[in-house]
């Protein structure tokens, strides 16, 4: 009787120590794997800025690094050659929590006279901004800039949006233009101060 305690208080204790050495296994490959978090911290170029900044407005497309240059964001536009007529554009502040954000507008017409409207909205978390009004349709819009598009349409437009780490990008094109959505997508471009000297 003494023999089977013995034996089974050996095994008790031999079961002890290889959960012992397995959780110290996986306690140290969970230090191993973990990688401690950095706080993000917000910096300047992350925040709302304090003040609605200076209104620029331009009618020439050769006047566009005018706009560009003074966005604290690269500026969604067409690519030269797109087929794409300039109409006008305007940067400006729009009031957010925490201050103001800054939006450019683009207007532009296609080849047949159709509307669209391209605006970056610096910081990208801006979403408030984005118009009601619009309902999500059952898929994906094209990609953005590396990054799938949300599509949203209401009665007459479809809106396109996607963020970047730097800036928010939204497309409003007429729903009669549905069936180029994709290849007119293609067409855009992000243009920085540096690409227009």
């Amino acid at each position: 009787m003494d023999g089977k305690k013995g034996a089974g208080h050996v095994l008790l204790r031999f079961l002890g120590f290889v959960l012992f050495v397995v959780l110290l296994v996986l306690l140290a490959a969970s230090l191993i794997l973990a990688k401690p978090q950095e706080e993000r911290t917000e910096s300047s170029a992350d925040r709302p800025a304090t003040e609605a900044g200076p209104v620029v407005s331009v009618d020439s497309e050769s006047d566009l690094y005018q706009l560009v240059a003074g966005f604290p964001a690269p500026v969604m536009s067409f690519m030269s050659g797109s087929g794409m007529a300039f109409v006008s554009a305007a940067a400006a502040g729009e009031a957010v929590s925490g201050g103001f954000a800054r939006v450019a507008t683009l207007y532009w017409q296609t080849p047949e006279g159709e509307p669209l409207i391209l605006r970056s909205v610096w910081p990208a978390d801006s979403l408030s901004l984005l118009e009601s009004g619009y309902h999500f349709m059952p898929y994906a819009g094209p990609a953005l800039f590396g990054s799938t598009s949300v599509r949203m349409e209401n009665d007459d437009t479809i809106r396109l949006h996607t963020a970047t780490d730097q800036a928010l990008y939204v497309v409003l094109l007429p729903r009669s233009l549905s069936g180029q959505v994709t290849a007119l997508c293609r067409s855009l471009q992000l243009f920085t101060a540096n690409q227009q000297d």
